[in-house]
């Protein structure tokens, strides 16, 4: 029988990439494959030419990056002495990871697929483009893509005669778990004495301390908004740079999972202690659980209590079920065909892990220590425009808490942005800065016209404190277009923009949506700016830069701005030449 070897990579920003990759690894097993799963940047490039069959898998962000796990491989690939023919044995597949709001759809995955047919490969099947707005998720593209993907490598490598597929994976796990010995476990441990991601270094890390934690909208206001000012470190940054920090779960959310466990006498407490192993190279265990750990600080800083559960949750409760309903519905919802039944029960109302384990109380009860490791997402890390120059001193944000109603009586509640609704000035944090998906002009004499209701106006602080604190004096226009629901209530940064539109630096338009009988937002504004942005955008080659909610507000002012300026065409030519841009989020 042919070696049977598969090699799945991933370029991977927040997590989701490394997880498909992981449930490529784990049904691989199935068909007797073996092979590592790893990021692109920890696989070494140069043995590319001697693999048969491999796998990537990878995500877009922004305005077409590849993530930062897969730029050196990227780059090795773009090398213009790289032979035509250097690939050709290698039989490959690209899963992308995308949002189809955003003009660069994918385009990461289907640069790395055209660039893999240059080289001389050969493609098992045609790129997959999972699509975040999709209402079934990922799930959508990816679980057809993944059965294609093993017909066509059984086709090309058939199993033996008398072998067949495993009906379920031998590496259900990716790790074994032991509980420590004895002498791990203190009564005395405190979580906040233990750091999970202290060695972690990330590019352009840090350690910074809250200075001031300051709500920026009424008290009587339904949103609680706040900017929130760390300490300035020696870590530089450009306007318009994002902040990420990482979350920890809630005091409520960690105590929760602790009583579920003491209700299915798991014998599992705060301080009980655990060592995560490796089963096979393959599978390496991340080194923040490298050395014994109290589960309390897994639950509080690794595992995500909030996350809506994915499939693949569902079919390690299936796993060791007794109760037929129970088990029957699971195995339901881990399958492509109840997608649509998992997206009605988990997604629609926002539905917790934790809420699912209450809910399925017989497959709770036969959960292992080696399943909590497969059934929790870790905890993804979380971005922010920085709202604040280097030049001010002060490193700032503005992050909307997330409180809302569903169907369920409990209101659902953003992880990161109650994390940071409590963070009290002295404490410590730590935090890493990246490029801005943003791409300012060279030229500080371009016009800018910026849209940003709401936080969207974080970015846009940030680039008119660094104009306004500069050396020289700005020459270029400089327009802004804020949207909120009132102007008592929801005005962010109101004495910055008011004194920078007296000096004569910018000009300003406000839209308060509520102030009035009917509803005015931003792109209302726009339209009837046409004057204006004829001759910014057209006459004097500015920029237009959209920050703020992804939902419907692109689209409207992308609408407006064609009907304010009379030129569809122009407007599209900006976006091809990045003359138009956009940063938002879900």
């Amino acid at each position: 029988m042919m070696e049977r070897k598969l090699t799945i990579l991933y370029g991977s920003q927040s997590g989701t990439a490394q997880d498909l990759a992981e449930q490529i690894w784990r049904e691989s097993k199935m068909y007797f494959f073996r092979g590592n799963v790893l990021p692109m940047d920890e696989y070494d490039v140069s043995e590319l030419i001697g693999e048969r069959f491999v796998v990537c898998v990878c995500s877009t962000y922004g305005q077409g990056e590849e993530p930062d796990n897969m730029k050196r491989f990227w780059k090795f690939l773009l090398r213009k002495s790289l032979p035509n023919d250097s690939l050709q044995q290698v039989h490959f597949a690209v899963l992308g990871l995308g949002d189809s709001r955003y003009p660069k759809f994918n385009y990461v995955a289907k640069k790395l697929h055209k660039r893999l047919l240059q080289l001389g490969g050969s493609a098992l099947l045609p790129v997959g483009l999972c699509d975040d707005q999709h209402d079934l998720g990922y799930g959508a593209v990816f679980l057809p893509w993944i059965n294609q993907l093993w017909d066509e490598l059984g086709r090309i490598v058939p199993l033996s005669a008398g072998t067949h597929k495993l009906p379920e994976s031998p590496r259900e796990f990716r790790w074994q778990v032991d509980i420590a010995k004895e002498g791990h476990i203190t009564k005395d441990i405190s979580p906040e004495g233990i750091d999970l991601y202290a060695d972690v270094k990330m590019p352009n890390g840090f350690q910074t301390v809250v200075v001031e934690n300051r709500r920026t909208t009424a008290a009587e206001h339904f949103q609680d908004v706040r900017m929130i000012t760390f300490e300035k470190k020696a870590v530089p940054w450009c306007s318009g740079d994002v902040l990420y920090v990482r979350p920890h779960n809630s005091k409520e959310s960690v105590d929760q999972l602790f009583e579920i466990f003491h209700q299915h006498e798991f014998g599992l407490d705060k301080q009980t202690c655990v060592q995560v192993k490796a089963i096979d190279s393959e599978m390496p265990v991340p080194s923040i659980l490298q050395k014994p750990l109290p589960l309390v600080a897994i639950a509080e800083q690794y595992w995500d209590l909030t996350a809506i559960p994915r499939a693949r949750a569902f079919a390690v409760l299936a796993k060791n079920c007794s109760n037929e309903l129970e088990r029957e519905k699971l195995i339901e919802f881990s399958r492509y065909e109840g997608q649509e039944e998992l997206f009605a029960y988990a997604n629609r109302p926002r539905r917790t892990i934790l809420e699912v384990l209450l809910d399925f109380p017989h497959a709770t009860n036969s959960l292992t220590l080696e399943a909590l490791f497969e059934l929790f997402q870790p905890i993804k890390p979380r971005a922010f425009s920085i709202a604040s120059a280097v030049e001010s001193g002060k490193l700032q944000i503005l992050v909307a808490v997330i409180e809302y109603k569903t169907k369920l009586s409990i209101p659902r509640r953003g992880l990161c942005s109650h994390w940071l609704k409590d963070l009290q000035p002295g404490n410590m944090v730590n935090a890493w800065v990246r490029k801005s998906t943003f791409q300012l002009p060279a030229d500080n004499k371009t016009p800018l016209v910026m849209i940003g209701p709401g936080t969207g106006l974080a970015p846009f602080r940030g680039i008119l404190q660094e104009r306004e604190l500069s050396e020289t004096p700005t020459s270029a226009p400089l327009v802004l277009f804020f949207g909120c629901r009132s102007s008592t209530a929801d005005f962010h940064c109101e004495e910055d923009l008011k004194r920078m539109e007296q000096s004569g630096m910018l000009q300003l338009f406000c839209a308060f949506s509520r102030d009035q009988p009917e509803k005015v937002y931003v792109q209302h504004l726009i339209k009837k700016e046409g004057m204006l942005l004829k001759k910014l955008l057209i006459e004097n080659g500015g920029y237009v830069l959209v920050s703020g909610s992804s939902k419907n507000m692109p689209q409207a002012v992308k609408e407006a701005l064609i009907e304010a300026i009379g030129d569809a065409q122009h407007i599209e030519k900006m976006i091809q030449t990045n003359r138009y841009q956009e940063e938002t989020w879900a």
